[in-house]
């Protein structure tokens, strides 16, 4: 007979934020559509806790653009990793039949770029063209989280890179996106 103790025990690996969440001390972005400097994305997070929450001004476009968040924290619990076990995106959207858009997300940490999780959503217009509010969630599966490195003395898990790309396909489409929220796991090292 198997076992159903590892299963069990998994959903004990990732827990709720630690007992102190680390201060977002440095925020960068850039992209085409959130050029650096021109302050086009706000953090309306100031802790990474269980998500972080961005707004865009600029995320917007016909065809392609691409925003790139970089962030810092310090000051949380030592003993801590963190990782985005899921993104969601808002906004507004107009496609004609026969086309897409696509959502393609890149994260990975500094320390250990080579480790990239990519993610990915769709919102297809088949018959009848689309002119409405969307949210689009991507998850990453548990296996394919990118962790941070383990939290020391300074609650500094590292510098997060989250690159997100919208692609309208097919035959004519636009999007406006507005927001977007990062869902985040922690376990203890």
């Amino acid at each position: 007979m198997r076992s159903l103790l590892p299963l069990t025990l998994l959903p004990l690996l990732t827990l709720a934020a630690p007992p102190t969440s680390p201060t977002i001390y440095d925020f960068k972005f850039s992209g085409n559509g959130c050029p650096n400097d021109s302050g086009s994305v706000k953090a309306t997070s100031t802790t990474l806790d269980d998500s972080v929450s961005f707004t865009f001004s600029e995320l917007s476009g016909d065809n392609t653009s691409n925003c790139g968040i970089h962030l810092q924290a310090k000051g949380g619990s030592a003993g801590w990793q963190v990782a985005v076990s899921h993104i969601e995106y808002k906004g507004t959207v107009s496609l004609k039949p026969g086309s897409s858009l696509d959502t393609f997300t890149q994260i990975f940490w500094s320390e250990t770029a080579s480790k990239t999780s990519t993610l990915t959503s769709e919102l297809v217009c088949h018959d009848t063209a689309i002119a409405d509010a969307f949210t689009l969630r991507s998850t990453n599966p548990p296996a394919t989280l990118n962790w941070s490195k383990c939290t020391g003395g300074d609650g500094n898990p590292g510098i997060l890179n989250v690159n997100f790309r919208p692609v309208v396909q097919g035959n004519k489409g636009s999007y406006d996106v507005k927001s977007a929220t990062w869902g985040l796991v922690w376990r203890k090292c």
